[in-house]
């Protein structure tokens, strides 16, 4: 099962069943690194790692960038990505590859998850991180920050865990065994989680409890939805394997099946931008854009990696993957360069 979680968040084809982070390094010699508290090891380092892959990323309001990766990777930015500082996360005396980081809107706390049910607290903004014991072996792959008391986590084998003591306790609570690839909380009560076999699951008490609201059969012919975005209206879309999606304009009372027009592509990440039912995308073969009434306005990023994570921040956005792929906007996601090299993407939106 940890195979096809690797496989699936790298990006790569949902049938090739093959392993991506297997024998990935850091690449830090033992002049890079200087020990750290609780087994972390620091460095700065210059970019072009074109064998690491980067799965999650988060912007703190102060402009502070956290973006993470395989083998317990955390790496931070406070000039847009131009230098970075970077942390290697242990679980026990095992570096598990990391999925997930989201904050507080305060920044006060923040969670990362990963594999073998690995979760970390920061109180610091990201400067230094606890493990909090889940009680899980399985893959995280997404956790969503309602507070700095709650938090919930999905993952593999039917997953979903939840805290709301602020991470000293983690309760779960288990679906038929599935994977769940995203989560998102619309507000301190109303959440949302998507998966494999076209599942989407419902909070309405903050994670306590939680309900299948669509799917959620084991069928064979069910591709899996991969992200899920909410703005502050009523407005949902959920995506999945080539372009097929699920809508919905009262808040996921209702759905409507459809697939994106003229978009054959496998999206994992979407961010909502604004109340006006505009979603920003990234996915396959570096495939970023906007999504609006189910019509994709792809945006060139000069990358033929999948993209595994988009955020923005008011005054910047990033897009992290596989193979190196770090990039970065100015404008909302109109245009992209590239972090490792400098060098612009040639085109804006079409």
């Amino acid at each position: 099962m940890r195979r096809r979680t690797d496989l699936v968040r790298a990006g790569a084809l949902w049938a090739g069943l093959v392993a991506l982070g297997a024998g990935v390094s850091l690449g830090l010699s033992a002049g890079d690194v200087q020990a750290a508290p609780e087994g972390h090891q620091t460095t700065a380092a210059p970019i072009n790692r074109t064998w690491e892959n980067y799965f999650g990323a988060a912007i703190l309001t102060t402009g502070h960038l956290i973006v993470v990766g395989d083998k317990g990777l955390v790496m931070a930015s406070d000039d847009q990505g131009k230098s970075w500082t970077r942390q290697q996360l242990l679980n026990g005396v095992t570096p598990f590859d990391l999925y997930s980081v989201a904050f507080t809107s305060d920044d006060a706390v923040g969670w990362i998850a990963g594999d073998g049910g690995s979760m970390y607290k920061s109180t610091d903004q990201g400067k230094t991180w606890t493990l909090q014991p889940t009680k899980l072996a399985a893959a995280l792959m997404k956790v969503a920050v309602v507070d700095p008391q709650k938090a919930c986590a999905v993952g593999e084998h039917g997953a979903v865990v939840c805290t709301a003591d602020a991470g000293a306790t983690w309760s779960a609570q288990k679906f038929e065994d599935m994977l769940f690839f995203d989560i998102t909380f619309i507000d301190a009560n109303t959440g949302w989680a998507v998966g494999e076999f076209q599942t989407v699951l419902n909070t309405t008490d903050g994670g306590k409890t939680w309900a299948v609201k669509y799917g959620g059969q084991r069928i064979l012919t069910a591709d899996p939805y991969f992200a899920v975005a909410f703005d502050k209206t009523n407005n949902g879309l959920v995506l999945g394997l080539n372009g097929v999606d699920l809508t919905t304009t009262d808040g996921g009372k209702t759905w409507k099946e459809g697939k994106l027009k003229d978009a054959p592509y496998s999206f994992y990440s979407a961010v909502p931008m604004g109340s006006g039912g505009e979603t920003y995308v990234g996915g396959v073969d570096g495939t970023t854009g906007r999504i609006a009434q189910e019509q994709l306005t792809r945006t060139e990023t000069g990358s033929s990696n999948s993209i595994n994570a988009v955020a923005f921040a008011p005054k910047f956005g990033v897009a992290v993957g596989v193979s190196g792929t770090l990039l970065h906007t100015g404008d909302n996601g109109q245009t992209w360069s590239n972090l490792n090299n400098g060098d612009a993407a040639q085109a804006r939106a079409q």
